[in-house]
């Protein structure tokens, strides 16, 4: 395995509410890639927007002192479809950053819900993972579970609110309870459970300080999560865990907090050291459940995924009640950690996922190109003869 030569600009951060877990799974990508062989070049977004890069910035203790606001500017030339650093300054000129890939880990809005998809496809420059398309529609919970529905796969039903009002509607439609949740938003944030009428206008004012659509769903009876990793090259799917919750649903303490701590462990090493998932009082992996149910979320998680028209590494993520019905409940285009501890479980090691990665995206064909040579306002050209003034 080698990416020798290849220099990979990974991007985390962003103004996100997930900011910190991303740069934990930045943390856990970049020494790997480096071992690879690439030439690796941090990309940080600040929680205030500003692209800056450092060496440091691959160390997590760098972030655990304090989330940095300073480093080498890094500007974005779309039109030459080139990274630029430096050059803050009158005397100072900006340095090239000869970029061969962006590797994004950018979980949540401002990243992974398409924004960076689009602006590395306006820059020319390969993106790893989904495309804009993809991502965004991942990220939007109703509107995925429209396509998921009109595929025949099985969905909670759910109805869409953007106030206090539409949200007691839906409910007296529905009835409760019912799960509250921000339509554009990950990690679990914001997202609460209404048993009552008090509870939900206590839960939909949590979740529109997060996202102004909400979704709303019912409650499924004793349910459980189930997840599986899904990407584009064989084999396709990954092992199943089950997140352990603590309450009525997955919360984000369930998923990044362990005795009181963030997360941020280290991925295993082509076999010489444990693998990550392992023991994990966080997560039961491989689910105990039965073999034609581990089957079936497995194809599910895959017809997800084609269905949205995904790359890269996503995770996607399940309802079980406790009569056993599989529910798909959404798509992660970026998971935290990128769902390392999957494929690992899976006999795939975190260096193979990377390169298979970063491969997948160098191989991927060129956008096409969108505009005409020719100017059709010119005297000669179609809407530059005789006075024709096209309706706008």
């Amino acid at each position: 395995m080698s990416l020798q030569g290849v220099t990979i600009g990974v991007v985390f951060g962003s103004r996100s509410v997930e900011h910190e877990i991303s740069i934990i799974t930045a943390c856990q990508a970049m020494p790997v890639l480096r071992e690879l062989g690439a030439e690796v070049v941090p990309l940080y977004i600040t929680k205030g927007g500003r692209w800056i890069t450092k060496r440091d910035f691959s160390d997590l203790s760098t972030f655990r002192q304090r989330l940095p606001d300073t480093g080498d500017p890094v500007l974005f030339d779309l039109a030459s479809g080139r990274l630029r650093v430096g050059g803050s300054s009158l005397l100072s000129r900006p340095r090239e950053l000869a970029v061969d890939v962006l590797f994004p880990v950018l979980h949540g809005t401002f990243g992974e819900d398409g924004s960076m998809a689009g602006l590395a496809a306006m820059g020319r420059i390969p993106q790893v993972g989904s495309d804009t398309l993809s991502s965004a529609l991942a990220m939007d919970k109703l509107r995925s579970k429209q396509i998921f529905q009109v595929r025949g796969l099985p969905v909670v039903p759910g109805l869409g609110a953007s106030s206090l009002s539409e949200a007691q509607v839906v409910a007296a439609e529905l009835g409760l309870p019912l799960v509250v949740k921000p339509n554009r938003c990950g990690s679990s944030i914001g997202v609460g459970l209404a048993t009552d009428s008090s509870e939900l206008i206590q839960a939909v004012a949590e979740a529109l300080q997060f996202d102004s659509q909400l979704v709303l769903e019912p409650a499924v009876p004793g349910a459980s999560d189930l997840n599986c990793a899904v990407k584009l090259a064989p084999p396709r799917f990954s092992a199943v865990e089950r997140p352990i919750r603590s309450s009525a649903f997955l919360s984000y303490a369930d998923k990044y907090a362990s005795q009181g701590k963030t997360a941020g462990g280290e991925p295993g090493r082509q076999g010489n050291a444990p693998k990550a998932g392992y023991g994990d009082s966080r997560r039961e992996l491989p689910a105990d459940i039965p073999e034609s149910t581990r089957a079936e979320v497995q194809r599910l998680a895959v017809e997800a995924f084609d269905a949205l028209g995904c790359a890269g590494s996503a995770r996607v993520d399940f309802l079980i009640s406790n009569q056993g019905q599989l529910y798909l409940n959404e798509v992660n285009t970026i998971p935290g950690s990128l769902a390392f501890y999957l494929w690992e479980a899976s006999g795939i090691g975190f260096p193979s996922l990377l390169e298979e990665l970063v491969r997948e995206a160098l191989a991927r064909p060129e956008g096409r190109t969108l505009t005409l040579a020719d100017n059709l306002l010119a005297p000669h050209q179609l809407l530059g003869k005789g006075g024709l003034s096209p309706e706008l």
